[in-house]
This record gives C-alpha cells, structure tokens and sequence, in this order.
C-alpha cells in the first residue's frame, strides 16, 4: 500500500519536471481541518492547524483546467481501543497516547473561472492520500510496554485496508490582488471511501473538512 502512494507521489513529481507541463503558480497555504469522529470513542471530532502548499500545472497556456498537486501537514493525537485508532486528548496517558504527524498528498484536477478583474473561483477533484506517521505520547516507564503495543496497532490500523485514501473535491475564492499574486479562501472535504468495504465505522468517519487561506504568487 505505502508502494502505491509512493508510485502516486513519484507520478505527480513526473508531472511537474522540467519539460512535462508548464507550472504557472505556487502558493503557501495554512488552515485548519475538521477531522470527523463518527465511532462514539475517545476525544470529540478533533480540530487541527494545517501547513501546506501547492502546484499549478498547466496542460496549456490559458487552458482552464490545470493539476494542482498540494500537500498538506497536520497533527493530533490518536489511541487505541482494542480494534480501532479514535482521537484522545493531548493528555492522555497509561501507555496509550500517540502523536500522530499526518500528510495530506492531494492530486486535483482543476477548473479555473475569472469573473472579473477581482473577482474569480476555482473547483477540483481528484484523488489524496492521507498519510500518518504516529510516534509514543507517553514515555511513562511502567508504560511502556503497552505503549509500544498500542502504538504498532494504531500505525498497522491507518495503513491496512486503503485507509489512507481519501476523493477530494474543493471550491476555492480567488482575489487577484496585482499582477501575479492572489489571495485565496478554500474549503476542501476529504472522503474516506474505505469505510465502504472496512464495514466497522460509520461511512463519514475519520472524513476531513478543510479549510484553508492561501497567497499564489504566479511564477511566468
């Protein structure tokens, strides 16, 4: 599994070489996101700050769709039940806290609409990829054995059965500020299809709503 995601990142590197497709813009974007919890277990749907940034690839100059690859990074905390990784509390200890590092490749197809001199917006769809690293929250030494335990369980969890992919489909504002610069407002929300065959949550949990402001600074 962590092979496709790899060959996904690859082929988005492919697009953007030199000489493949034209990139037009890039942006710095920080945000938050919703990230559901549907389980009625551990902590309450947990609302993280997001790092990112992204790509806008053109297939031709002035074609109004484009690639604008992304990657996001965000952080929270996750424990595990017995069955399944559930958001817990930044304090939570007995061995079973783990700080969770996540990133967020998305690969969007997008269209790009200017109504005016100002004013325009943007769509997208297409495929990401969470990706979660998680690390020991609690070095209590007569806990470490079962955080050692709990810890392969929730990292097993998020990669097992494609939990780690994630259809995207985003609305963006876009402000064209000068020439070259624009300020954008989006929000993205994050599917998590696999729930459709995993069969042991709720088919929205662990779904994402992103919320994002960012400053694309047009590079031709």
């Amino acid at each position: 599994m962590k092979r496709i995601i790899l060959a996904a990142a690859l082929g988005a590197a492919a697009f953007v070489s030199p000489g493949a497709l034209d990139v037009e813009a890039a942006s710095g974007r920080f945000g938050v996101a919703i990230i559901y919890n549907g389980s009625g277990l551990g902590a309450a749907s947990p609302v993280v700050n997001t790092l990112g940034g992204s790509l806008a690839v053109s297939f031709a100059k002035g074609f109004f769709l484009s690639l604008q690859p992304a990657l996001d990074l965000y952080w929270t905390n996750y424990e595990w039940t017995g069955e399944r990784a559930v958001p817990t509390e930044t304090e939570r200890g007995e061995g079973n806290n783990a700080f969770i590092l996540g990133f967020i490749l998305d690969l969007p197809v997008t269209a790009t609409l200017r109504f005016s001199d100002r004013i325009g917006m943007a769509a997208s769809l297409g495929p990401a990829f969470v990706m979660r690293a998680a690390f020991a929250n609690d070095s209590t030494a007569e806990y470490a054995d079962e955080m050692a335990a709990n810890l392969a369980a929730i990292s097993s969890y998020f990669w097992a059965s494609g939990r780690w992919f994630y259809p995207s489909a985003a609305l963006r504002l876009d402000v064209y500020l000068q020439q070259n610069f624009t300020f954008a407002f989006g929000v993205r929300g994050l599917l998590p299809v696999y729930n459709a065959w995993t069969g042991n949550a709720d088919f929205l949990d662990e779904g994402i709503l992103h919320i994002t402001m960012s400053m694309l600074v047009g590079l031709e």
